[in-house]
């Protein structure tokens, strides 16, 4: 066991090195980057189409910190996604050639994926002590624990799928965007119509940021009976999706 934590740290640490590589900004495209979105999404959602937040100050900067919560789970899931599909099919020396555990890749990404989604609620955090401190921002990675089951699982079918259905990879892109617009990521989940409130309850993109925001913002505790139903159901589909990679793993080389 201790061998595998060795191996995922050493990948973890490549994959973060090769991605910023003979960048000049480095690291700090991790902050720098969903920063630019946040102030392009403020500007077209609060400026032009004038939405605000219900139970809030109403200001620009209270919005921008709402847009900023949403917008970080929504990127860690859109990467996961995005190169959920290539995420073992880029490594095709390790599936041909070498004794290698495979399914440490998927948890790779979604690692590297995680990193900057820490960086960036720890900044959220301290940004909401100025609206409402409280001490529910330490429970923040107890609440979005079901959210990265959620992403674990899905970079872990979608690696072992994406060897065998390249179109994947084309389609990936198409179903993160359609996910950003239909969960309330730069919108309140209030103008969602009131007969299909409960499709947020069941999303857990939607799920989760509404209880970020509530809990950095408001100091509101989330509600428990959920986040224990999507842990569940979150470690159910970790232990299928696993499941289906170890089914199918043995064909990998043979389609390569």
């Amino acid at each position: 066991m201790f061998e595998w934590f060795y191996l995922y740290r050493q990948w973890l640490v490549r994959e973060l090195q090769v991605r910023f590589r003979s960048s000049a900004v480095g690291a700090g495209w991790l902050v720098l980057q969903p920063l630019v979105h946040i102030l392009l999404f403020t500007l077209v959602f609060y400026k032009f189409f004038q939405i605000r937040w219900p139970g809030g100050g109403g200001s620009a900067s209270e919005y921008g910190l709402q847009v900023f919560i949403g917008l970080s789970l929504f990127g860690f899931l859109a990467e996961v996604i995005n190169r959920g599909p290539v995420g073992v099919l880029s490594y095709p020396y390790l599936i041909t050639k070498v004794r290698f555990p495979l399914q440490l890749l998927p948890g790779v990404l979604v690692g590297a994926a995680g990193t900057q989604l820490l960086l960036s609620l720890t900044l959220a955090s301290l940004l909401a002590l100025f609206y409402h401190p409280s001490w529910a921002a330490l429970l923040v990675p107890l609440c979005i624990l079901p959210f990265v089951l959620y992403a674990w699982a899905v970079a872990t079918l979608l690696g072992c799928l994406g060897i065998y259905i390249r179109d994947l990879a084309h389609l990936a892109p198409s179903v993160s965007s359609l996910l950003m617009f239909l969960s309330p990521v730069f919108y309140p989940a209030t103008m969602i119509p009131a007969d299909l409130q409960w499709l947020v309850s069941l999303n857990p993109l939607a799920w989760t940021a509404e209880s970020v925001r509530a809990m950095l913002l408001h100091g509101v505790m989330p509600v428990w009976q959920t986040w224990g139903a999507h842990l569940a159901v979150a470690v159910a589909c970790v232990l299928l999706s696993r499941w289906v990679f170890k089914r199918i793993e043995p064909g990998f080389a043979d389609v390569l």
